[in-house]
């Protein structure tokens, strides 16, 4: 492997570190008012009473408030929904930023003329903030339902639950490299074009 491409990609992984220390929450805030209508599609089971960051010791979380909305048939029995159960489930900013995180290493360590950064940062940009709106609203919904299973029929499969044991396991990091590998492309075949 070159040399200098290991030095730009440890280069590009501590300012992306240093940012997001710095930047984390407040680009979670500018989130909040994105995923709450893709949450609200996706959980559509439940009514989102609130979506917020909250804050426990160091961590920061997006915190979702719900209730049951509708009835749902769970175990051979219905469960009416009353407005008595609230739910609360979150992911950390971290996590829920990590496809940004490995975009934004791999955008800037991948060589590459200004104009193409650039290009690239602009097409990266927007690619992850589709994953983003992805990702987040539906493994919060997966959360959501997860929880409904556990207590009235454990064991019970779902793509939403599918979804989100591929997101943690590794699958946040697999979209962050599809979209810089995307970008990258992009980018590079736009600006070599005769």
């Amino acid at each position: 492997m070159n040399r200098h491409l290991v030095w730009r990609v440890v280069l590009a992984t501590l300012v992306v570190l240093g940012a997001a220390h710095l930047y984390a929450r407040d680009a979670a805030k500018l989130l909040l008012p994105l995923l709450s209508a893709p949450l609200s599609f996706v959980a559509d089971d439940f009514k989102i009473v609130r979506l917020e960051l909250l804050e426990e010791r160091k961590n920061v979380s997006i915190g979702a408030l719900a209730v049951l909305d509708r009835s749902l048939f769970l175990g051979g029995q219905a469960i009416v929904p009353d407005g008595t159960q609230v739910m609360m489930v979150g992911t950390t900013v971290g996590t829920a930023l990590q496809p940004l995180l490995v975009a934004l290493v791999l955008v800037l360590a991948w060589p590459a003329r200004w104009s193409e950064m650039g290009l690239r940062l602009v097409i990266a940009s927007m690619l992850v903030t589709l994953v983003l709106l992805v990702d987040t609203p539906f493994s919060l919904a997966a959360w959501l339902w997860d929880a409904q299973i556990k207590l009235y029929e454990p064991g019970r499969a779902s793509p939403l639950l599918w979804w989100n044991t591929f997101l943690n396991g590794g699958g946040r990091l697999a979209l962050g490299l599809i979209a810089a590998t995307l970008s990258i492309a992009r980018a590079q075949r736009a600006t070599t074009r005769p």
